[in-house]
């Protein structure tokens, strides 16, 4: 391709207004996350050829997201080891937000990043608010962590998400339990009133297109598609 005059134009044009986006899908298990970060990483990179999607998950598979996800697949108790994970969550954090930063600073002259992350600090707060810890407390451990541009919270009532994960798979983990689930579910959405950013309740209850269609028209509204 020959680059011109018009040709550079355009494309600081669309560098400017293309900003780095980091957003979160959030909610209780069950309540389809996973469907959706893989319909949004498609639409990402189908838009438009100079969007750079990265996906990824916490816990993460790293030295503290590991231990996490032992107590999880070992312990039966949804409500023991709450200190505990409150503070291997915290670390696993740390350090995945430092490579989430890397990727999200690394706009060059043709590419700009979307990093979708499948959970982030919001389940610290819904989960170990939970299981007894105090908000302040947590919010002390958390609040200095990376705000994300948007939160799609994926709203459907515990039982429902219960029968999605006795269909899905064997076996349940350790918070999989109905009556933490809809403790659980209060404090999701609760949420909206106690951080400070853009949080948006998504009716996850719907059918996996229907879901991702209201997820676009919330994306659409904000600019960011």
């Amino acid at each position: 391709m020959f680059w011109n005059h018009k040709n550079f134009f355009n494309l600081a044009i669309a560098c400017f207004f293309m900003k780095p986006i980091f957003l979160i899908l959030e909610g209780i298990d069950g309540c389809g996350k996973g469907e959706q970060v893989k319909l949004l990483q498609n639409f990402f990179y189908d838009k438009n050829k100079r969007i750079d999607v990265f996906t990824t998950r916490e816990p993460t598979y790293g030295q503290y997201g590991m231990a996490i996800r032992h107590i999880l697949k070992t312990e039966e108790d949804p409500k023991s080891s709450a200190d505990e994970l409150l503070n291997l969550f915290t670390k696993d954090r740390a350090e995945h937000i430092s490579t989430i930063k890397c990727i999200l600073n690394n706009v060059s002259g043709e590419l700009c990043p979307v990093v979708i992350c499948d959970r982030y600090y919001h389940s610290t707060y819904a989960f170990q608010q939970t299981q007894g810890v105090p908000f302040e407390r947590i919010h002390e451990t958390q609040k200095n962590f990376l705000k994300p541009t948007i939160t799609l919270l994926l709203d459907i009532e515990a039982r429902a998400a219960l029968e999605r994960i006795s269909n899905g798979r064997r076996g349940i983990e350790k918070f999989e339990k109905l009556d933490f689930m809809t403790e659980l579910r209060q404090n999701y959405l609760k949420l909206k009133s106690q951080l400070d950013e853009d949080i948006v309740i998504i009716d996850a209850a719907k059918s996996i297109p229907e879901v991702f269609q209201q997820i676009l028209e919330v994306l659409m509204e904000r600019g960011l598609v």
